[in-house]
């Protein structure tokens, strides 16, 4: 919309026309929140909230009822998450800690962090924000397999390795329920590896190819627990090695079910996805729709191709509105 905001119906007079359009220029001009962090589901924390003090919170954005945009001339926001829109939020003060955290408080809250080491979680309904997790070793942060545990919500977190010793997981659930959101991990072999929940707005990039590793930046071992799913929703999964994938649906410990592959930008590996297919049967459910696949590293998207161990026929399996990032064009299933 340029100049005033029209207002259009049919009865409205020329007089009350004009005085709302000046109501709307005057809103327009007070300005808008920042677009980089004023991200979905964003909410100050009440006092006391977390369980390991040190972290700071930002108050509430107030957003008129009403938004006007300013023009053409403004940015659009990113396509696809990256460095400005994952990790810690701008302001945030981070206490470091070394070793191992063992988080044993159900609802326990970890704000504000920068952890030379790893956290390992047994409790139900954990919530780690605002962090930097900067690990070697089998994993970052694990969710363990205690009876009742899951529920674990990482976001707003930077997870990567040292650099001189090999970081094979940054994130690795052995347990129930797991979210992962707006999250950046880098310098690993595997940037999440879970059989259920949600993987969402984050960015996973520029893995270390160690001897021996398997580069996989999303894994998933077999299908979810009964009654979940597992979720893959817009994110930058990048991995520039000719090994193994962006996202791996394998079946190493069972058949792999409901799962949802999301409006995701995917790039590299040997093949960049592994659509289900195994051992263990045929998988179902499986639904690739709407990611944008990109040549940037191979010319077939991954060094062998975009994708393999796919089951066109299988029940509920979906391969559709997934396009070439440079031409548009579709891609056809593996």
């Amino acid at each position: 919309m340029t100049g005033r905001a029209r207002l259009t119906t049919a009865i409205v007079i020329a007089a009350v026309a004009a005085s709302v359009s000046a109501l709307l220029v005057g809103w327009a001009a007070r300005g808008s929140p920042s677009s980089r962090r004023a991200r979905p589901g964003a909410t100050a924390a009440s006092p006391g909230a977390s369980a390991v003090g040190g972290g700071t919170t930002r108050p509430r954005s107030e957003v008129p009822s009403l938004q006007v945009r300013s023009g053409p001339g403004s940015p659009a926001p990113p396509r696809w998450p990256d460095a400005a829109t994952t990790g810690p939020r701008p302001g945030t003060r981070l206490q470091v800690r070394t070793g191992t955290i063992k988080v044993t408080t159900d609802g326990a809250v970890l704000d504000g962090l920068e952890v030379h080491g790893d956290i390992v979680v047994l409790a139900r309904n954990v919530t780690i924000r605002n962090c930097r997790v900067i690990g070697a070793g089998d994993w970052a942060i694990l969710q363990r397999m205690e009876a009742g545990s899951g529920g674990l919500t990482v976001e707003d977190t930077e997870i990567s390795g040292g650099g001189g010793r090999p970081l094979e997981f940054g994130v690795l659930n052995f347990a129930g329920d797991l979210t992962v959101r707006r999250v950046n991990v880098h310098a690993m072999m595997s940037a999440v590896q879970t059989s259920q929940g949600l993987i969402e707005d984050s960015y996973f990039h520029d893995p270390k190819d160690f001897p021996g590793a398997h580069v996989t930046l999303v894994a998933s071992g077999s299908g979810p627990r009964p009654g979940m799913t597992f979720v893959v929703r817009h994110n930058a999964i990048l991995n520039p090695g000719g090994q193994t994938a962006a996202v791996a649906l394998y079946q190493d410990f069972g058949l792999n079910h409901d799962v949802l592959v999301q409006d995701n930008l995917l790039a590299g590996g040997g093949y960049t996805v592994y659509g289900g297919a195994g051992k263990y049967g045929r998988p179902h459910h499986i639904r690739f729709i709407g990611n944008v696949f990109s040549r940037r590293y191979f010319s077939k998207g991954g060094a062998f191709g975009w994708g393999t161990t796919w089951d066109d026929s299988a029940p509920g399996n979906q391969w559709k509105k997934n396009t070439w990032e440079d031409t548009g064009s579709p891609v056809p299933a593996p």
